[in-house]
């Protein structure tokens, strides 16, 4: 009953769900912010396509053999139930995306397609002696944050807006150095004092301007403050789930930002 319940809480990692519950409680809460239209159909679309790419990226990597890690070993093992499934959502979100955005956002989405295109081409096509060189968590970043704000670039009216955006890419950044260092045991990129000048420049230069989104991004950024030293006594799995955890901080603002907005 233990393992089972242990088990549990790793599920949503297992099954590439985490990221796109992320994604769209930051892209609720830009589009709460910055005044920008609610839209069911963006916000489901961002959970298909960063579900797509997540497992894609996993599926890719376990098919390699490169990595062999608990959410590339479940790819490894189920590919055979996930592929049809991933064909499917696929299909669905290419037709709903034609159908449901307008097209100022079907263009953006588009652009951004291409560069993931890129990102997998690098990552997976380019030959490994190269790859050392490809800035692959800074991309990850950059395209998780310009993914989950695209609902809302339309209503960017400040250099601080352009920045909310920013500091959140470096949080998304963090979260993926964080994990590929903790999980590997290697090197020696200083997490902590990264996620604390994040902290420090979004209550300093932000919370004028956008309190809301800077509180957030303040929050998660002292959540790996705190994760990066209480790391050493923390499992493996439990630093993986908790990494994507420190990325929930909407989970608490999101309510503020319906009486300040």
């Amino acid at each position: 009953m233990t393992s089972c319940t242990q088990r549990i809480w790793l599920w949503p990692n297992l099954l590439s769900l985490d990221a796109p519950l992320v994604a769209v409680l930051w892209q609720i809460l830009f589009v709460r912010c910055f005044r920008a239209e609610p839209d069911i159909a963006a916000a489901a679309l961002l959970v298909a396509s960063v579900w797509l790419i997540y497992s894609g990226d996993r599926m890719l990597d376990a098919w390699r053999g490169t990595v062999n890690r608990p959410r590339h070993e479940f790819c490894r093992r189920h590919w055979r139930s996930l592929l049809p499934i991933w064909g499917f959502v696929f299909a669905a979100t290419a037709c709903v995306a034609w159908l449901a955005l307008p097209q100022v956002v079907f263009i953006r989405g588009l652009c951004l397609v291409a560069i993931v295109g890129i990102y997998f081409a690098a990552v997976h096509a380019v030959p490994v002696r190269w790859r050392r060189y490809w800035p692959k968590e800074a991309m990850v970043g950059l395209l998780f944050a310009l993914g989950a704000s695209l609902a809302a670039w339309s209503y960017v009216r400040s250099p601080a807006d352009i920045m909310t955006v920013l500091l959140f890419s470096c949080l998304c950044w963090i979260n993926c150095v964080a994990i590929e260092q903790w999980e590997t045991g290697g090197g020696q990129w200083p997490v902590g004092t990264a996620a604390a000048c994040i902290a420090l420049a979004a209550i300093l230069f932000l919370h004028q301007q956008r309190p809301v989104l800077s509180s957030a991004e303040a929050a998660s950024a002292l959540g790996f403050v705190l994760l990066d030293r209480k790391r050493p006594g923390l499992s493996s799995d439990a630093v993986r789930v908790l990494a994507d955890a420190a990325l929930l901080s909407p989970l608490v603002f999101l309510p503020v930002a319906w009486f300040v907005n």
